[in-house]
């Protein structure tokens, strides 16, 4: 049986209000004891179908599909086509709700119960919506989510209005989650810094303020020069042509701490030199900035269509389009940062300065939204592109054992 803790349990058994929220830090639980529940629920809900949301239909699959196969095996059904979930003989839709349009997803729809995977990522207008389609005499919602701003829409007006509302919710940290170990909880807090560390590992509602990398020493995370050989590199761009045009050549060695550095900057900024490049300037400054490196990848923000196709006309084929998904990346290099993987090398002057002057935006703080301002951030995104894009994987372990698997069998079993 599942060696659930107290506040598991707890949550399980009294989520039996209209709206229930599982929220605080990661690796807390939370997931865990919402996704037993919500199981619990498919069994014995209303008549009529289901749905789940998350932000995208890939997050949905590894957040949620993935551990309710683990949990039942056979007894839910992926029709990836369809976008549905069958569990035991229940439809439940499946729709990611990544901005403010995928309200128009659910217009008209009615539902018996739904699940929200990371609920401060979903518009507010789609969270309205939802409300309103379930109708059906006994409806829930289920949702999950790390701590955020105190602005946010969901901490204004649901968590703080829980008295005026049929609202439970929980409020879990790391030690809540009886799975983890003393050593990983460890290293996880070693991982977190700043924002981050507020939010994921304290679980405080606080605002993002000041300084992004507030963490950023020089003495610790500056580097002569690389105290290894890379295996390989790779390689991040930032385009502009009015604006700076940043290119970073990260190294990269398995076997060595730290086993990621920003060796060299390219930072060309045409406002301080009175003259812009051309597309086939950079292309040609490019190639000179990579000769005699082992280069494994190109990455590059997507919408400069116009530079990727003059490198591919200059011979240069691994340009790979970069995950432009801004606070997970600066989240993961604050990650590399912390725990020291990750440094930057003393001669990448222009880096080192946007380090100490990447700025959150107040005006958007003021709305609940957590976006840093449009300056000082040319070789930040580049190296940003490059580090998330070809090194992110989301750990998705959740430590069952083959007994826990077996029991939520027999449990949920028809």
């Amino acid at each position: 049986m599942f060696n659930l803790s107290p506040k598991q349990k707890l949550s399980i058994k009294e989520s039996i209000n209209r709206i229930n929220l599982w929220e605080g830090a990661v690796r807390s639980g939370k997931s865990f004891a919402s996704l037993i529940r919500w199981l619990e629920y498919v069994q014995h809900a209303p008549p009529g179908n289901l749905v789940i949301i998350g932000r995208t239909a890939t997050t949905i699959k590894h957040n949620i599909i993935d551990e309710i196969a683990r949990l039942i095996g056979m007894d839910s059904r992926h029709y990836i086509g369809k976008n549905e979930l069958h569990i035991w003989g229940r439809r439940i839709y499946l729709i990611g709700a990544s901005d403010e349009r995928a309200e128009t997803k659910i217009r008209g729809s009615t539902f018996a119960g739904g699940y929200i995977d990371e609920a401060t990522l979903i518009p507010e207008s789609f969270w309205v919506m939802l409300l309103s389609r379930l109708s059906i005499e006994g409806s829930k919602l289920f949702a999950t989510t790390n701590a955020d701003s105190p602005f946010h829409w969901l901490k204004k007006n649901y968590l703080d209005r829980q008295n005026e509302l049929k609202l439970s919710t929980w409020h879990f940290f790391i030690d809540d989650n009886p799975s983890l170990t003393e050593d990983f909880k460890d290293n996880l807090k070693r991982e977190y810094q700043g924002l981050w560390y507020k939010r994921y590992i304290d679980a405080e509602w606080c605002l993002a303020e000041g300084a992004v990398f507030d963490f950023f020493d020089d003495s610790l995370h500056i580097i002569d020069f690389p105290l290894n050989p890379a295996e390989y590199y790779i390689v991040g761009i930032d385009y502009g042509t009015t604006n700076p045009c940043s290119f970073s050549l990260i190294g990269y060695n398995s076997g060595a701490y730290p086993n990621l550095w920003l060796e060299k900057e390219y930072y060309y900024e045409s406002q301080k030199h009175c003259r812009q490049k051309s597309d086939y300037d950079y292309a040609l400054d490019l190639i000179d900035f990579i000769k005699g490196y082992n280069i494994e990848g190109i990455y590059i923000d997507p919408s400069a269509s116009s530079l990727k196709q003059e490198l591919r006309r200059n011979s240069i084929f691994n340009v790979i389009d970069a995950k432009n998904d801004v606070l997970p990346g600066i989240r993961y290099m604050s990650q590399l940062l912390s725990n020291g993987t990750y440094k930057i090398c003393s001669n990448c002057v222009n880096a080192i300065k946007e380090y100490h002057t990447y700025l959150w935006d107040s005006k958007a703080i003021e709305k609940g939204e957590d976006k840093p301002l449009k300056k000082y951030d040319h070789s930040i995104d580049s190296q940003r592109y490059a580090l998330f894009t070809h090194f992110f994987k989301r750990d998705l372990s959740y430590n069952f054992t083959e007994e826990d698997a077996k029991y939520l069998e027999r449990l949920y079993r028809k």
